[in-house]
């Protein structure tokens, strides 16, 4: 049976050069890149090709050593191809060197909300001296927009250097922002008023770009005239042409919570809805087989055009090649193997971009399939319902949901820490609404008629209302959402390896592969319950990050008292900030949220205590003169440390995001000349204490 297992893999050689080249990525990712690595790299890439190259006329005698220096020179070419692009490596890159002024194009389409526009910039050049020299790199630019000025995409703007290290994350499992631009190419940000900048030349983006994206500004300028409703417009220009600018978090949310958040991000499934619908229409077209061909091209062309219409997001990308693979296999009349399709695409994609490798949509597009491919043959549909057409489509379609869950949880409970536990049934409930709305506004985007379109426009805003009328109503559901579950990288991999070797002991029929699979789940039980369990019996105390507010939080076995300066507790910085972090120990609903009277112009002291621990903020004046665990100091306040510190004798002073650095520097000196613990959580970490205070 092993040999059987071998000469399937014989099938899928895309699949190992996968491997050894995504693991060279990994590597390079997970290692310091700096000139002398670089260089060792782009040595041992040279040789290993050379190696490689006569081998080749050996392979009768030499197969073995062919095929490991092979591998080997796939890892290292993944390594070459991501470092090559790095700051510390690229010398022409921008970053980090002194100029006055930048040359950049504005690289993708920009996103307008209150008056601020944010889009990437691919720069050019920038000015050393009174010349200005080749540059490359990426940067995200914020603007402030005046009334007489419109940024589009293929802009090529001049602007003044003002770039800034972007932030990392300065909260417990805060998403960190910093590394999600860093895998796009993103090493800096920049925020320019009006006058900072000009618009030097229009239309220098890729064409074909500019084409697609205008095309789908009238496109959705369309649904907007005869879509009413403004959320079933927000979901309809999501959901068909990959346009989510103006979708509000409430809606996303909802959609995050059912399990179903992949309908508003085109992906595989519009692709195949688009698919299925031109394959029907062309196969009524019968010919001989220079007509295939022109059939065959004018699919491709139609998949490509509705990809790079959409953004040409991973997802999208995955789906158009496996198409384009699999259509063009059907016309050389060879087998399609799924999984050598699969790692042929990704393998695609990553030559042309290595750091998609660690994007999100990438990762959870592929994990989906490779879910389907292996897990959906083993939910065969059962005999009873065999005979019936619909039972079958009904079964298949909720088993193909299940199998890409099973798949892609660990990777979303890893990233996103929630679990949506009605995804079955939501799944099924929106898999007729989802298809109609696509038929029908690709009905509406080539209708010419008006009255043909305020029709199309009323059916569209009714599927759209009813599926998301029984979405909202799932997601108020008890239990629809299990938050606060934390994988760690180790359980991920796991949950992975449960699958895989499951997989091959039922394929193969191999007892020591189900035994290894049994293990690996066992352990993955005991790990998340332990994990679990700790959350459960948690106590501790911190004091977050967030920028010029204050937060505290007090972690008591399953019990969160929240004091924040925030207004609210579904602020969105406060949630964005801390969510993530409490939702192990609480549910968000049943956090104490107590709010904190706190404005630029109001200075307010405040005692706050908490059983036996202390902690006093200090906005203005003295404090409370009593023992104290932590004293807070905000804005800037008028206090001698070295007078009055034995008042409070506080075993740790802290300094946040409204203090001057000058005044914080002024403290730490003297704090440390007292022999007084000290910390600053402005632009650094949350302070954390994990012990039993409370």
């Amino acid at each position: 049976m092993r040999t059987n297992f071998y000469e399937q893999m014989k099938k899928v050689p895309f699949l190992k050069f996968l491997f050894f080249y995504g693991l060279g990525i990994w590597i390079a990712n997970a290692s310091r890149a700096d000139d002398s690595r670089f260089i060792m790299v782009q040595i041992s890439l040279v040789i290993s090709v050379i190696i490689h190259f006569i081998f080749f006329f050996q392979r009768s005698r030499l197969g073995v050593l062919f095929m490991i220096n092979g591998y080997f020179m796939l890892s290292v070419f993944g390594m070459w191809n991501i470092w090559r692009t790095y700051a510390d490596i690229d010398r022409a890159h921008f970053y980090g060197k002194a100029s006055e002024q930048l040359v950049g194009i504005v690289d993708d389409e920009p996103i307008v909300k209150n008056g601020i526009v944010r889009f990437p910039v691919k720069v050019l050049a920038q000015q050393i001296g009174v010349s200005f020299r080749k540059a490359t790199g990426k940067l995200m630019m914020t603007i402030v927009l005046d009334s007489t000025t419109s940024i589009g995409y293929g802009d090529e703007l001049m602007f003044v250097n003002k770039i800034q290290q972007i932030p990392t994350s300065y909260n417990p499992l805060e998403f960190d922002y910093k590394n999600y631009l860093m895998h796009q190419g993103i090493h800096a940000h920049i925020f320019l008023n009006a006058h900072e900048y000009k618009i030097i030349n229009h239309n220098k983006g890729w064409h074909i770009k500019a084409l697609a994206l205008q095309i789908r500004q009238n496109l959705v300028d369309k649904f907007k005239k005869y879509v009413a409703d403004e959320e079933s417009f927000q979901i309809a220009v999501a959901l068909i042409v990959g346009y989510r600018t103006m979708m509000s978090s409430e809606v996303i949310q909802t959609f995050s919570n059912t399990g179903t958040i992949h309908v508003l991000s085109v992906s595989g499934m519009h692709v195949g809805i688009v698919f299925l619908f031109l394959m029907w229409i062309l196969k009524q077209l019968k010919g001989n087989d220079a007509f295939n061909v022109f059939r065959l091209v004018l699919l491709l062309l139609s998949i490509w055009a509705y990809t790079i219409l959409t953004g040409m997001a991973p997802s999208i990308l995955r789906a158009a090649i496996m198409l384009s693979f699999f259509l063009i296999s059907r016309l050389i009349q060879r087998e399609a193997n799924m999984l050598n399709t699969m790692a042929s695409s990704a393998f695609v994609l990553l030559l042309l971009e290595p750091n998609m490798l660690f994007d999100i949509g990438f990762q959870l597009s592929y994990c989906a399939v490779l879910g389907i491919v292996l897990l959906f043959p083993l939910f065969k549909c059962p005999i009873f319902l065999d005979g019936s057409r619909f039972g079958r489509i009904g079964w298949d379609s909720i088993m193909i949901s299940l199998s890409a869950q099973i798949m892609t949880a660990p990777l979303a409970l890893y990233y996103f820490g929630q679990f949506p536990n009605y995804f079955l049934i939501a799944n099924v409930l929106v898999i007729v609404p989802v298809t109609i709305i696509m038929y029908v506004g690709i009905g509406m985007l080539f209708s010419p008629f008006e009255i043909v379109n305020v029709w199309l426009g009323n059916i569209m805003q009714w599927c759209i209302q009813m599926m998301f009328e029984m979405l909202k109503f799932l997601d108020q559901l008890p239990f629809a959402t299990w938050t606060g579950l934390i994988f760690s990288p180790l359980m991920v991999l796991l949950s992975i390896a449960v699958v895989l070797v499951g997989s091959y002991a039922w394929y193969w029929r191999n007892k020591s592969a189900l035994y290894c699979s049994t293990i690996f789940l066992f352990v993955l039980i005991i790990l998340f319950s332990y994990q679990q369990y700790v959350q459960l019996n948690y106590s501790g105390f911190r004091i977050y990050n967030t920028r010029k507010e204050i937060t505290l939080a007090f972690i008591n076995k399953s019990k969160v008292t929240l004091i924040s300066s925030f207004d609210s507790l579904n602020s969105r910085n406060l949630v964005y900030s801390v969510n993530r972090d409490l939702t192990r120990f609480s549910n968000w609903k049943d956090i104490d949220f107590i709010s904190l009277a706190s404005s630029d112009s109001l200075r307010t002291n405040y005692l706050i205590q908490k059983s036996n621990f202390t902690v006093q903020m200090l906005e203005y004046g003295s404090p409370t003169v009593q023992p104290t665990d932590i004293l807070v100091v905000r804005k800037n306040s008028k206090w001698n440390f070295v007078d009055h510190i034995k008042l409070v004798d506080p075993k740790l002073v802290l300094f946040d995001g409204t203090s001057s650095d000058a005044n914080i520097r002024i403290w730490e000196h003297q704090l440390d000349s007292l022999g007084v613990a000290h910390y600053s959580i402005k632009n650094n970490f949350a302070y954390v204490w994990d012990q039993e205070l409370l």
